[in-house]
């Protein structure tokens, strides 16, 4: 009865009033539209353009640094065998396809993020205190970092940097060149105003700072001088001059307190994650709310680590994993003819270490290298008993300070702007090698490699150096077509044939 009354009392209101009724505020509720009013309304939609860097599984597989590491010669897509996951099977084997499900959930994952970040961009204000500044600029970062993936993953991308209306949603490719401009306009604007990494509280440690948007500006300057993107791209400045703009952001990173960790082993451990090193980190929980297989948003695990471990195996030290992202043997003999066992170790574990922590019987299927990937291990002391392959707390380390230094070289080589000798000799004491007297492209191309390894950087590297073809090549990956990915099928159609496909897709 109480249902009845009160519905005829809502048509008796409704049509007696209509025109009051269609321009009332929603009652108790928030919706976009009256949402973003208050200054920790802004503060919660930048915590959700950041809580998109998270995910790697949605409604289907997908993981950003699965797509950057995979195509490298540095990893092994082993998992089940040639059947298991194929999409990221045809990644490794250069037979991507435009319906590749991962390539399409690493599209959504980008837009998703900058839409989110254009929310709070469109609706904080400036005016209002020190910390919308601060918002803002943390938006412009993200916005940055997501556009600087799409771009390097597809080549020319919708530059969108506002919210946009039904009738706007058909949007074509814009040139690369319009995109780096708005990435370097962001990042600029953003390290103005963006707080020192020591001015953060531990519990703040996740979000932007200055050092991490120089560091990202000045890797951006250095892919637009490098040959790939000189030759692809029609930048308004010239290789030396955008060696000499990386080499000036650097320098205010090395400049702004960071330091190597004494030892190699400890970057990806727990213990030390945001630690010294660390300039930009994505942040995984342990939220412990078990699997959620239709919609992988809503957890707080990085389950690359359930990805990458030993299927198998039953230990207390160590879990079983899926086996996808081995580590090629191909990597293991860099390693080895440089005599650079402490970053070996550092980055794999073979099955040495499984016998000593009482393993057996891991599973060895089709192209199995022997080595797995210690900076996603899937240590049992960092993980829930419950639904455990959700769970794994371990960060991305995005951009770390080795990383820096040796981009920094390779400015300082390049533009003939400063010697890049002490920073690349950092890197190789903390490996315990000895230090080079002069330094080559080619010394900075191993060091990136055998410092780097397992981190998503090799086959971008590859790319924007030029030497793709040449090392990668017997891999399957073919000059003209495979520096960038297929642009999805599935958006393409969405878009009424406003997205064009990428050549020879």
């Amino acid at each position: 009865m109480k249902k009845i009354v009160l519905f005829s009392l809502l048509i008796v209101f409704a049509t007696s009033c209509e025109k009051q009724w269609l321009d009332m505020d929603p009652v108790g509720q928030k919706f976009e539209t009256n949402y973003y009013e208050t200054e920790e309304e802004i503060f919660s939609g930048l915590v959700a353009a950041y809580s998109i860097l998270q995910p790697k599984y949605y409604s289907g597989w997908s993981s950003y640094y699965f797509l950057a590491n995979f195509p490298s010669d540095d990893a092994k897509v082993v998992g089940g065998g040639t059947g298991d996951r194929p999409e990221y099977h045809e990644i490794g084997d250069f037979n991507t396809v435009p319906t590749n499900p991962a390539v399409l959930q690493l599209w959504r994952r980008d837009f998703y993020g900058i839409y989110r970040a254009n929310v709070v961009l469109a609706n904080a204000n400036p005016e209002t205190s020190q910390n919308s500044v601060e918002y803002i600029a943390e938006a412009k970062f993200l916005r940055a970092y997501f556009y600087f993936e799409l771009v390097r993953f597809f080549g020319d991308v919708p530059l969108i940097t506002g919210t946009l209306g039904p009738d706007e949603y058909n949007q074509p490719r814009d040139p690369a060149e319009e995109v780096f401009a708005q990435i370097i306009n962001d990042l600029s604007e953003a390290a103005d105003d963006l707080p020192a990494k020591s001015a953060l509280s531990d519990m703040e440690l996740y979000r932007a700072t200055k050092g991490a948007a120089n560091a990202l500006l000045g890797k951006v300057y250095l892919y637009m001088a490098s040959p790939y993107y000189q030759q692809e791209y029609d930048f308004q400045e010239s290789a030396n001059k955008y060696y000499e703009l990386a080499a000036g952001e650097f320098e205010q990173v090395i400049n702004a307190g960071y330091d190597l960790e004494d030892n190699y082993d400890d970057i990806w451990r727990y213990s030390h994650e945001n630690g010294i090193e660390s300039i930009f980190e994505i942040e995984y929980a342990n939220i412990d709310r078990g699997g959620d297989w239709g919609n992988g948003r809503v957890n707080g695990g990085n389950i690359d680590v359930q990805m990458s471990g030993p299927r198998g195996i039953s230990t207390d030290t160590l879990l079983a994993g899926w086996g996808f992202d081995m580590v090629s043997q191909d990597l293991i003999a860099a390693y080895d003819a440089a005599g650079d066992s402490a970053r070996k170790y550092g980055t794999a574990y073979g099955e040495e270490f499984l016998t000593e922590i009482g393993a057996s019987g891991w599973e060895q299927n089709e192209g199995y290298t022997g080595w797995f990937s210690k900076k996603r291990a899937p240590w049992a002391s960092i993980t829930s008993e419950v639904d455990p392959e959700w769970n794994f707390e371990t960060n991305e380390r995005m951009i770390r300070y080795a990383d820096v230094l040796l981009m920094c070289a390779e400015a300082y080589l390049q533009s003939g702007t400063g010697d890049p000798s002490p920073l690349v000799n950092q890197v190789r004491e903390r490996a315990m090698l000895d230090p080079l007297g002069s330094v080559t492209m080619d010394n900075i191309k191993l060091e990136r490699r055998l410092e780097l390894a397992m981190e998503g950087h090799r086959f971008f590297d590859l790319v924007r150096w030029g030497d793709a073809a040449s090392e990668l090549g017997e891999l399957g990956f073919i000059e003209g077509k495979h520096e960038v990915f297929p642009i999805p099928q599935s958006e393409i159609d969405n878009s009424n044939g406003e997205l064009e496909q990428n050549d020879n897709y």
